[in-house]
């Protein structure tokens, strides 16, 4: 039996790129489907064809600030979130040595300064995305990236924003550290958000009582949904690349995602609004479609 959707969508973790589609076309697309809310996080420099180092991030957050106005030209609602993403730290580790840590805390820092100043300024609402890398790489990356993860906590607590996590997939070891980290920085649990969470995590990540994305494919959903989870906004984790057109997935294919769930029969409307509205109002604080 197939369903017509009529709930309201979001996409609680996607990147735009003016290399790619572009804010525009995305928004518009999206909002065609009946989007209504996008987290727009910010790219690496390297996905915009800027140098490594302190002056590409900076041109990153400052093009991704264009964008995400252009998004909202759209009619769409955005949260605009800028970050240093764990794969680009590493970058900067492999290039500078993992000798000389000493010149990427020093990068890291400034570039934390400087997305401090446009969160107070008003002109980005939180960061996104932090973390540790998920895949194999030298233990003077992940180190650097663990500073740069409580520093960014550090910012998220002293202008009361919220950040999105990119962390590997390991259970109760993942979360708890990540806990840790939190505890430490002294964090509301509501303002940092899981992205990208596996249905391996997403238990324990409601158990500790934090948000998280999941990725909007139906049977990642329907996984969920089976074990009850309620603590999850649905991402399609976009990335905008013209190299891979469609990766991770494009946002407007959410509805054809939440239409299969439903039409699977589980009576999870309820379920699903509270992950494409309720959660998205309660943590972003703007009004409901």
């Amino acid at each position: 039996m197939s369903v017509v959707l009529v709930l309201p969508l979001s996409d609680a973790h996607a990147h735009v790129s003016p290399s790619g589609l572009g804010a525009e076309v995305v928004a518009r697309k999206f909002r065609g489907v009946g989007g209504w809310f996008m987290a727009l996080v910010s790219l690496p420099p390297n996905h915009y064809g800027f140098g490594a180092g302190l002056e590409g991030i900076i041109k990153s957050f400052e093009l991704h600030v264009i964008e995400c106005g252009r998004a909202r030209r759209e009619g769409i609602k955005v949260a605009c979130l800028a970050g240093i993403h764990p794969a680009y730290v590493d970058e900067l580790v492999r290039i500078a040595g993992s000798h000389r840590t000493d010149k990427v805390l020093e990068i890291v820092e400034r570039a934390l300064e400087y997305l401090r100043k446009l969160i107070l300024d008003g002109r980005v609402d939180g960061l996104g995305e932090f973390g540790r890398p998920h895949y194999k790489t030298l233990p003077e990356s992940v180190i650097v990236n663990e500073i740069a993860l409580l520093r960014a906590l550090e910012i998220c607590r002293d202008t009361n924003s919220l950040i999105h996590l990119h962390t590997e997939q390991g259970g109760l070891a993942t979360v708890a550290s990540v806990n840790y980290l939190v505890r430490l920085a002294e964090v509301p649990k509501n303002k940092v958000v899981f992205h990208h969470v596996s249905t391996f995590l997403a238990k324990t990540v409601e158990e500790f009582k934090y948000m998280m994305s999941v990725l909007g494919r139906e049977d990642l959903l329907t996984n969920i949904l089976e074990v009850g989870v309620t603590r999850a906004l649905i991402e399609s984790d976009f990335i905008d690349d013209p190299k891979r057109p469609g990766a991770v997935m494009y946002p407007w294919d959410i509805r054809r995602e939440v239409e299969k769930v439903l039409s699977g029969g589980g009576g999870y409307e309820e379920a699903l609004t509270k992950y494409l509205v309720d959660n998205v109002v309660l943590l972003y604080g703007v009004s409901p479609p």
